[in-house]
């Protein structure tokens, strides 16, 4: 930058200096830096998601060009009633306002690209580059934000990186769009900054983004002058509120527990009961278990004798034993008690980073006023993904004492159908109206499935694979 500085000092007339340091994106000033003896301020710079990508390139550019298309085609009311009615998964940020609300956090702009496909696919053109685009960001920004990047990774993004500038381009000539900005030239460059200093989250300044916006909703609240008294006088009262509703929780949940109500009290994600009764050195556990305690498996069948999930319950359970474990010995005459639970722990190793994960999987017809019934990635003989939606979680006490965990579900299969575009890794699956019974220990992890219509009874579904970096790589076919 230097020898650019004075390259420039050298030309006779402002419009070749001009020229020269724009070029470079500098402006006729020395660097304070350039005096500190081996500094290099430049290498200095991070990549950083945050900014460069959630609040860059998304926020500033596609985001604002998605929304004016679909203002343009009289869709974008559709876009707010997709995103409304998408599948709720925990740790993902649910927008019933997406279109009218002005969000201000990088995370919640994340979280909009993790599940805007689904949303937008049907509302524009066939084989529209914009899905593609969007489609190759989504995958540029999960493979650019790991917290592990072996040679294999990196070569991956390398490809990716690739595919979105293609993207980019049929952007620019179907709609207009210049990507001719700083925050997309720094693409370019993303590679080599992960060689020299490691992935990007030792960069990014995600980390207190939050704070922010406390800061300034409490400076909202002052009258502008000693702002600094005001403002602390209110991070007490917040400190105080905080206490005392950290308080009744652990109250609450000391009632809960002993009186085991803790069923239509259950607590969002963040907040969640433990996991209770879980098998010893198993991958999973239940929660939230169903008032009532043990429950004869033919009275259970009698009691939900309304509910298709349950046809001859009691056969097929029985069988689905025989067959799992058939040193039990399980005969006609013998009584299995049943204990109903509503909420699945499932632990797992992150492809990631290969460190231990969890995922919450509800079970629940009314979870919050709302029905929840999520799905499931199992292990199954034949080779690819297979997942499974939850309609019961069961602990199963045997005559001989042995307790199993099982649960009633419906396999989702391969589909013929298509949606208007295609995208890079699209995977469609119809949900079976058949109810089968899987043993837990070939449950993997959770899976989000999206429906691609707003119908009830909606069979066919996306499988959105982009909520984490687990699944995202679990799913990722080159």
């Amino acid at each position: 930058m230097k020898k650019v500085l004075k390259a420039a000092r050298t030309k006779t007339t402002q419009p070749q200096r001009e020229k020269i340091l724009k070029s470079y994106g500098i402006h006729d000033i020395k660097h304070f830096l350039w005096g500190t003896r081996f500094s290099d301020p430049y290498a200095a710079y991070s990549y950083d998601t945050l900014h460069s990508d959630d609040l860059g390139k998304w926020k500033d550019h596609l985001w604002p060009l998605l929304l004016d298309t679909l203002e343009r085609m009289k869709v974008k009311g559709d876009l707010t009633t997709n995103m409304k009615e998408f599948p709720r998964w925990a740790n993902l940020k649910h927008f019933n306002q997406v279109t009218t609300v002005h969000f201000t956090d990088g995370q919640s702009f994340y979280d909009i690209l993790k599940c805007i496909l689904p949303c937008i696919v049907q509302l524009l053109p066939r084989n529209d580059p914009l899905v593609h685009c969007i489609r190759a960001f989504q995958r540029y920004r999960i493979l650019v934000g790991m917290h592990c990047m072996p040679e294999t990774r990196l070569r991956r993004l390398k490809a990716v990186i690739k595919e979105y500038k293609h993207w980019c381009s049929k952007v620019s000539e179907r709609y207009g769009k210049n990507f001719d900005f700083f925050k997309q030239h720094a693409v370019a460059h993303v590679l080599k900054d992960i060689w020299d200093k490691g992935t990007t989250n030792h960069g990014s300044t995600r980390p207190g983004e939050g704070f922010q916006q406390e800061a300034k909703a409490a400076y909202e609240q002052t009258n502008r002058k000693e702002v600094e008294r005001q403002m602390v006088r209110r991070d007490e009262i917040l400190e105080s509120m905080a206490r005392i509703r950290m308080n009744i929780d652990n109250h609450d949940k000391a009632i809960r527990e002993e009186l085991d109500t803790d069923d239509e009290l259950d607590a969002d994600a963040d907040l969640d009961e433990e996991p209770v009764d879980a098998v010893d050195s198993a991958h999973w556990a239940f929660g939230a278990p169903v008032p009532g305690g043990l429950k004869n498996s033919r009275v259970l069948a009698h009691l939900m004798a309304n509910d298709p999930a349950y046809a001859d319950f009691d056969y097929r359970l029985r069988k689905h034993i025989q067959d799992e474990y058939p040193d039990e010995g399980i005969l006609l005459e013998d009584t299995i008690l049943i204990r109903q639970f509503r909420c699945l722990y499932v632990n797992y190793q992150s492809r990631e980073d290969w460190r231990s994960a969890r995922d919450i999987i509800r079970c629940n017809p009314s979870f919050h006023g709302r029905e929840r019934f999520n799905s499931l990635l199992v292990n199954m003989t034949d080779p690819g993904l297979h997942f499974a939606r939850v309609a019961a979680l069961l602990r199963c006490k045997l005559p001989s004492g042995r307790e199993v965990d099982v649960a009633l579900a419906r396999m989702f299969e391969s589909s013929r159908w298509k949606p208007n575009t295609v995208w890079a890794g699209c995977q469609i699956r119809d949900e079976s109206k058949e109810y089968v019974f899987l043993s837990l220990e070939y449950v993997i992890r959770g899976a989000l499935m999206a429906p691609v219509s707003l119908e009830r009874d909606e069979p066919t579904h996306y499988l959105v694979d982009t909520v984490d970096a687990d699944i995202f790589l679990r799913a990722d076919v080159q």
